[in-house]
């Protein structure tokens, strides 16, 4: 059963702290560019391509072939027998085609088999490719929209502290400060100085990241809208999404198709030893130019032609115990990879399903912050609280406010990766998450 899971589920709605409130370029947009620009995606494409001929090239050795060859001669001798020389000269023309065709070559059905295989894992890179592309636009899509709202709140933050400065300097000035006071908040400033001069780094740094993907500068991007509803996963839903992940995950589909590859090698190779037959016909045309005569020979023939090893020098039986080694690889790491896959259902579950509760947390911390904050900002003006209680408030609400926006953008990722590892993850969940903006 495939998960009907959406990005439109209801749940509470986010406060949200955005700058970007214009439209701009959303996400379904950034990606639609991506496919059109990103060359990952496009060698994918091609590498698809060139794996479909691999099925009609398996399909060849059991189709009849023909070939042609053509020869033009000339001869002059020269003879001499002590009685005088003589001398001869000729030309030729011959014209010969031949047509075989496989009547049983087991290994050849085999290859066919293998070919077919390896086809359709070129689907499946491509689906790959697909998928990566839509985990690498989203990460990049959003990693704009959190380093945005970072810089914001580190403005707010400078500007908070700023302020903060201004009050201790002219309580100090007064007398009802002490110079620590004045000092500490002098030491906020600057270190909110550094986080804004950071914050406007990791923006550039993530507009360069997108950029590289779509293949120009990304325009203003679209926000997260304030009451955008997420989906909600069930505490008792890890199973269902693990069996989706050994039905539907890609790379062990790959994995998978690489040992059915290997199990056809051997018994390929076991084929070898059998006879082959094939049916072959001739036709053939020759005239000869004499100076004296003319010549005009045709020729046809058909024949069934069996062939069978006997002895190759132990190659075969060689052979043979490398590929059942080989297979035997494939089977530890069709394992191996099983196991992994199920492990990384299993953390992606639980990174989605705990970073919802994490964004509720933080966002009812949010509240509690910006409260005590308003609380503590009262408590200065009527004399009961010192400035450095207004500092420790505001530092706690800006560095609230910087973990819930990234909980809130690392939530919607881990979605993507939860429908990545279950090998669901499609457009569709582009297009759901776009509705989210704004």
């Amino acid at each position: 059963m495939k998960p009907t899971l959406t990005l439109s589920i209801a749940l509470a709605s986010l406060m949200q702290f955005s700058v970007a409130t214009a439209s701009g370029q959303g996400l379904l947009d950034i990606y639609q560019k991506a496919v059109e620009q990103d060359p990952a995606l496009a060698g994918a494409q091609f590498a698809s391509a060139a794996s479909e001929e691999k099925s009609k090239q398996g399909l060849s050795l059991l189709l009849p072939k023909m070939s042609a060859s053509a020869n033009v001669s000339y001869n002059h001798s020269i003879r001499d027998a002590g009685d005088g020389e003589t001398t001869n000269t000729s030309d030729g023309r011959s014209i010969a085609l031949q047509l075989s065709q496989p009547v049983f070559r087991s290994a050849d059905y085999k290859s066919y088999s293998q070919s077919k295989i390896v086809s359709s894992q070129g689907d499946v890179q491509l689906k790959l490719a697909e998928q990566d592309l839509i985990l690498r636009v989203s990460q990049a899509y959003f990693n704009v929209l959190s380093a945005d709202e970072n810089l914001q709140v580190a403005i707010s933050q400078t500007k908070a502290f700023k302020e903060s400065l201004e009050r201790a300097k002219l309580t100090f000035k007064v007398g009802t400060a002490t110079k620590t006071d004045k000092l500490e908040a002098q030491a906020r400033f600057d270190l909110a100085r550094a986080s804004e001069i950071s914050a406007q780094n990791q923006l550039a740094i993530a507009n360069q990241s997108l950029a590289s993907i779509i293949g120009e500068a990304p325009a203003k991007l679209k926000s997260l809208k304030t009451d955008a509803k997420l989906v909600e996963l069930k505490a008792n839903d890890i199973q269902h999404w693990v069996d989706t992940a050994i039905s539907n995950n890609l790379q062990l589909q790959l994995i998978n198709s690489g040992y059915k590859i290997s199990q056809i090698e051997v018994s390929k190779l076991k084929s070898d030893r059998l006879p082959t037959l094939d049916f072959i016909a001739n036709a053939s045309n020759s005239k000869s130019f004499f100076i004296s005569s003319n010549t005009t020979t045709t020729q046809a023939s058909v024949a069934l032609q069996l062939a069978m090893p006997i002895y190759t020098g132990g190659l075969m039986s060689s052979r043979i115990r490398e590929a059942e080694s080989l297979k035997s690889q494939q089977a530890q790491v069709k394992i191996n990879t099983q196991r992994q896959v199920i492990l990384q259902a299993q953390q992606s579950y639980l990174n989605s399903y705990n970073g919802l509760q994490q964004v509720s947390a933080l966002r009812q911390a949010l509240k509690s912050s910006n409260s005590a904050l308003k609380a503590t900002q009262k408590g200065v003006e009527v004399g009961v609280r010192t400035n450095l209680d207004l500092l420790d408030s505001q530092q706690q609400f800006f560095s609230t406010q910087r973990d819930y926006t990234f909980a809130k953008y690392n939530y919607l990722l881990s979605i993507l990766n939860l429908k990545a590892a279950a090998g669901v993850l499609a457009k569709s969940d582009i297009e759901n998450l776009d509705l989210l903006l704004k």
